[in-house]
């Protein structure tokens, strides 16, 4: 048995069948030429009868069939005489496959096709049993009814029609594949085996429709499922996540790189690949977020010196998640009623926050990202609460306050570029290193605009007080007339494509002040991922490559007094 299959083996061996199973095993049968009709996520919560997955193919003889495949995993994965038996066990599920028929008028000669029920698990069939088990198929079904697919078979299957055809189809993703997985759980690993896997799959694509699309997304989906597996056996979520991030960054800026945006198709398999993300994500929030919200529930008292910047790295990083996963929440809800969910979701931000003092003491300038995340997540119109403003307004200003505790105490402001290794030095011996830009900012420019929104005099002045004097204000924009700004801001850092507006001498009348920030207003850019109705993933891509989020964003909430 070669390493592939030992690899394949492993994997299907270890799948649950809820979530799991039930998600790979239709990529199988299409590769196998199969027409999906239901799937056990759509079946979810009614009566399957022994009929998780659904489908219309031809056995090895040509004959067509309608196919009734129930899969049986994790506890269920061998059969054995206790689950053989028991309620809802195997017996049991055999018995309802053949006795309660699946009809769809909708498909053409659907009825009317002769039907083959498999039992799909990822184990093996127990000698003690297999008399008995042979016995109810023999007296039950007629030649050629019912098959059984067991971890020796579904390799077989999953080897030659998924993972050799597809994924180890070449040596060098063959290879990348096996480091990936090997360095998954090393701390600091920047899974940049993972990402070339990513970028080897786009390149290997030579069309844009048909089986090569297919082979595309299902590839994109084992790889995703994979790294979730491998993942969550390692008890840590965190590479799945990573991982999952850049793959659909990656996948969105193929899909606008070719202009697929708009194909109904294209975006059905790429929300199959954010149903996966999503999973991931709330995996990640369910093991987390109850510890989360408690009172310094992110600060880690192992971290010892280190927590004085560790703990608002680690508040920070997590807003940017739980931001996302908000949003992502609202695509896949069943809920009608939006509001409600998005209501439940900021009361759960707002405990988060206000439990954890590190939210309020931003160290690196582009904690305006997950900042701004947080204002646009919380003033949106059509949900915004009279408690999301006093909530935001009390962030805003209390991130002001900790920013100005720093200047008189330390002389120190957020770090310009970002650079942790000086962030820690300055934190360490309360003295700035060389090498330390704190003489410019935008995450300051970006908190004075917001005191324009509040309309807070106040606030603003004691901002001109201790923050004016020598301090370069900066609002990083792009020019969308010289670059495809939509495209570039999936693929990288655009460190080259941002242009900054100074604030000049700021003035100490508010009223001035306002007036000037009003003159910047420009009407929002039309951003196609936002026509699909998937704004999300780009305010994913500004928190994961750290660009900074466009003034028009904010700008929009600004209040001109007409004259």
């Amino acid at each position: 048995m070669s390493s592939n299959t030992l690899i394949v083996q492993d994997y299907l061996s270890s799948l649950k069948e809820d979530s799991e199973l039930d998600y790979i095993f239709p990529l199988l049968l299409q590769s196998l030429k199969f027409r999906v009709v239901q799937t056990a996520k759509e079946a979810k919560g009614q009566s399957q009868y022994g009929k998780d997955i659904i489908a219309i193919g031809k056995d090895k003889t040509g004959q067509k069939y309608r196919w009734y495949f129930e899969l049986k995993g994790y506890d269920d994965k061998d059969i054995t005489d206790k689950n053989f038996f028991k309620r809802d066990g195997i017996r049991e599920s055999i018995i309802e496959a053949r006795d309660t028929a699946f009809s769809d008028t909708s498909i053409p000669g659907f009825n009317e096709l002769p039907i083959k029920i498999v039992l799909v698990h990822n184990g093996t069939l127990k000698p003690n049993i297999k008399p008995t088990f042979e016995g109810l198929i023999e007296r039950e079904f007629k030649e050629g009814e019912f098959e059984r697919w067991d971890i020796y078979h579904l390799t077989e299957l999953f080897s030659e029609y998924l993972f050799n055809e597809y994924l180890l189809s070449d040596a060098e993703s063959n290879r990348l594949l096996k480091k990936t997985l090997a360095f998954l759980d090393t701390p600091d690993y920047d899974y940049k085996e993972f990402k070339k896997l990513i970028v080897i799959q786009f390149d290997k694509i030579d069309r844009v429709k048909g089986r090569a699309l297919a082979k595309l997304f299902a590839t994109l989906g084992i790889l995703q499922t994979l790294v979730f597996h491998y993942s969550k056996e390692n008890n840590n979520i965190i590479p799945a996540k990573e991982c999952s991030k850049f793959l659909v960054l990656q996948t969105w800026s193929w899909i606008l790189k070719n202009n697929l945006e708009n194909k109904p198709s294209i975006i059905k398999e790429f929300k199959k690949l954010l149903k996966i993300q999503f999973e991931i994500f709330n995996c990640y929030f369910r093991k987390t977020f109850s510890i989360a919200k408690l009172p310094d529930g992110l600060f880690s008292e192992k971290g010892a010196f280190f927590e004085t910047v560790g703990y608002p790295l680690r508040c920070f990083d997590y807003l940017d998640d739980v931001i996302y996963f908000s949003r992502l929440r609202i695509i896949f809800s069943k809920e009608k009623n939006h509001i409600f969910i998005l209501n439940k979701q900021k009361d759960l931000i707002i405990e988060l926050i206000q439990n954890n003092s590190g939210f309020y003491r931003p160290i690196l300038d582009n904690h305006s990202i997950p900042i701004i995340q947080l204002f646009l997540f919380f003033a949106d119109e059509k949900s915004r609460r009279q408690r999301d403003v006093n909530f935001i307004t009390e962030v805003i200003f209390g991130c002001l306050g900790s920013i100005i505790d720093e200047k008189r105490k330390y002389n120190r402001l957020p770090e310009l570029y970002n650079n942790m290794e000086k962030v820690v030095e300055f934190f360490a011996l309360n003295k700035k290193p060389e090498g330390y830009t704190d003489s410019s900012s935008i995450l300051l420019a970006v908190i004075l605009e917001l005191l324009v929104i509040f309309n807070s005099e106040e606030s603003f002045q004691v901002f001109h007080k201790f923050l004016a004097k020598d301090l370069n204000l900066q609002i990083a924009s792009i020019d969308f007339n010289e670059f495809d700004v939509e495209q570039l801001l999936f693929e990288k850092y655009l460190y080259d494509e941002y242009f900054v507006d100074s604030i000049h001498e700021l003035t100490q009348d508010f009223e001035e002040f306002k007036k000037d920030r009003y003159s910047k207003v420009m009407s929002p850019f039309q951003y196609r991922t936002d026509k699909t109705g998937l704004s999300c993933i780009r305010y994913l891509a500004h928190s994961y490559y750290k660009n900074e989020i466009l003034p028009e964003e904010w700008r929009q909430f600004f209040k001109v007094k007409e004259n």
